[in-house]
């Protein structure tokens, strides 16, 4: 008995050093995960930025089969990352999904740190020439240009001077709401929705839509109710109902 108490002594040490380290591995991991989802639509679109556009193709079609894993193995080929960047990723793709603005067939894959001074050149705006300090004495200066309203929001009939209701009537019959449908809620910003089934792409772009009513959409086609998932994506977008039928067909 005597001789089994020492190995056994080493066993139970061991076994609580592995415990230990599991357990300091399992923490990282979900620090590196909340601080890659913390940095928002601006990590994913640095994340999108790596990809060419075969390979953007081909990974939005893994994530909307739910093949993360195999996404996760096409994102590391790619771009030569590591296992725990690729997955996340992955995640911000798939939580915030983005339209090709990438690279080119033959460029080499940019790293984590290009990649987000890419994304944030592409988003900020151009500089407005100054203009001169004084006018000369014989012309009147320029009169200041309106400020053009972002792109992600609608403006208002008064600012525009024109009518939302001669709007409405213009557009075809089957992108505007029928007469007892309720007016769904407009936000301030523009929600983008993409789908592919790895041959074709379809994005919607709405300031009516947001996460939790396009999770309403994606439900409803899940359960084959494919007909009122296409009539709710077409009362929250400016899109017809063909245009709406044949997006929720990829879901």
């Amino acid at each position: 008995m005597e001789n089994l108490l020492p190995p056994l002594l080493i066993l139970l040490a061991v076994a609580a050093v592995v415990v230990i380290l599991i357990r300091l591995g399992s923490r990282r991991n979900r620090a590196s995960l909340d601080t890659a989802i913390a940095g928002g639509p601006e990590a994913a679109a640095a994340a999108s930025a790596r990809l060419t556009e075969d390979q953007h193709q081909a990974i939005y079609s893994l994530i909307a089969r739910g093949l993360a894993v195999q996404a996760i193995a096409v994102y590391r080929q790619a771009t030569a990352s590591s296992l725990v960047e690729a997955r996340n990723a992955i995640l911000l793709l798939e939580r915030y999904p983005q339209p090709f603005r990438g690279r080119a067939a033959g460029e080499a894959p940019q790293n984590a740190e290009q990649a987000t001074e890419a994304a944030a050149t592409t988003s900020a705006p151009a500089s407005t020439p100054e203009l001169p300090a004084e006018p000369a004495a014989d012309r009147e200066p320029p009169a200041p240009a309106a400020p053009e309203p972002p792109a992600d929001v609608v403006p208002s009939a008064e600012a525009t001077g024109r009518d939302p209701e001669a709007e409405a009537e213009a557009r075809p019959a089957s992108a505007r709401p029928a007469a007892d449908e309720p007016r769904p809620q407009r936000f301030p910003y523009r929600y983008r929705a993409i789908v592919s089934d790895g041959r074709q792409t379809l994005e919607v772009a709405s300031n009516m839509l947001n996460d939790e009513i396009y999770g309403e959409i994606k439900a409803l086609a899940q359960i084959g109710d494919a007909e009122d998932a296409a009539q709710m994506l077409r009362r929250h977008s400016d899109i017809s109902i063909d245009e709406a039928r044949a997006f929720v067909a990829l879901l």
